[in-house]
């Protein structure tokens, strides 16, 4: 498997057209394992709820459809999620850091929660 760089979701770049079809660019190439992977997470939670529609990932952006009022949040958390799965399950592009470490379920929570965190973080100046 091709170690490949951890990809994030630029909430700088998020858009809300149509009275809700957002549209949020992720950091970096995506590739077609990771792409895959983002697919099959989402097949598995279930990606439209009650508060948004389909989403799809194309190119190097995600799509939302539909997103309601107040439901930005619960979005935020479910589309970070998704993210940190996918990365945490493919093995990370590394430098001179030494081998790989394989996570364990307690490392991928904190990285969900640690990416959760850092999303609120406004624009840096």
């Amino acid at each position: 498997m091709t170690k490949q760089q951890r990809l994030e979701i630029d909430w700088t770049s998020a858009d809300v057209q149509d009275g809700g079809d957002v549209t949020i660019e992720l950091t970096g190439g995506i590739s077609k394992a990771w792409r895959g992977r983002f697919e099959a997470v989402l097949g598995l939670l279930g990606a439209a709820n009650g508060s948004w529609g389909a989403v799809k990932l194309t190119k190097k952006t995600i799509s939302v459809q539909a997103l309601q009022p107040q439901a930005e949040e619960d979005l935020r958390h479910f589309l970070e999620s998704v993210v940190v799965q996918v990365n945490s399950e493919l093995p990370e592009e590394q430098g001179d850091e030494g081998p790989e470490q394989k996570l364990d379920r307690k490392a991928i929570l904190d990285a969900e929660m640690t990416a959760t965190l850092r999303s609120f973080a406004g624009p840096r100046s």
